[in-house]
């Protein structure tokens, strides 16, 4: 066989790259903003496929707990691999984003902040009266379902009467680590996706 004809079968012909899935990049940082400022965003996210993968670079202060809220929706839609990736600041509403992520990394140093929303009342007395108590429960109940196993019950309790909490990186590595032992032990509910399985990571 000459060397020309050879060439025609050379190794390096036989390679094909195929695609599985996609990695998409997401970068939440100063402030969250309102919920139509990230239309786009969530239409991606809902519609990934299993092999697709989501990353979440986040280094945000907090903002708009509504949309925190649309996120956590969104998230727990996507069949797809969700990366909460810490890059600095995680506080407020961006914590409860991530922790409805599928896997985390945080750098080291990052600073993360836990609290209870912020808001105001404008009305006439017996309203405002309605809306402040609503929102004593409403919030209650919020902070206690998404900081379900990782913040202790006391905790909560404290950041519903004003207090902040501040962890560095490897206390929230360590509390990741104990909720992924604690979500794994509860066999008799069935999890949301985001809750079955847990990948920590400092970086």
């Amino acid at each position: 066989m000459s060397e020309a004809f050879a060439d025609l079968f050379s190794p390096k012909d036989r390679f094909i790259d195929k695609s599985i899935g996609n990695v998409s990049d997401y970068y939440l940082s100063g402030h969250l903003h309102k919920p139509e400022d990230y239309i786009e965003w969530f239409d991606h996210i809902r519609n990934a496929a299993q092999t697709d993968v989501i990353v979440l670079h986040i280094n945000c202060f907090g903002g708009d707990l509504y949309t925190a809220i649309q996120f956590i929706r969104v998230m727990n839609e996507c069949e797809g691999t969700i990366v909460a990736s810490i890059e600095g600041a995680c506080m407020s509403a961006a914590t409860m984003i991530f922790l409805q992520a599928d896997e985390v990394e945080i750098s080291k140093h990052s600073a993360f902040m836990f609290h209870n929303y912020s808001g105001g009342t404008i009305g006439k007395g017996g309203e405002m009266i309605d809306q402040l108590t609503y929102e004593r429960s409403w919030s209650e109940n919020l902070l206690k379902d998404v900081y379900a196993d990782f913040l202790t019950q006391k905790e909560i309790e404290s950041m519903l009467n004003g207090k902040d909490l501040w962890m560095n990186s490897d206390e929230v590595l360590h509390r990741m680590q104990l909720k992924v032992k604690k979500i794994n032990s509860k066999t008799s509910n069935r999890k949301p996706k985001s809750q079955n399985s847990i990948n920590s990571t400092v970086v």
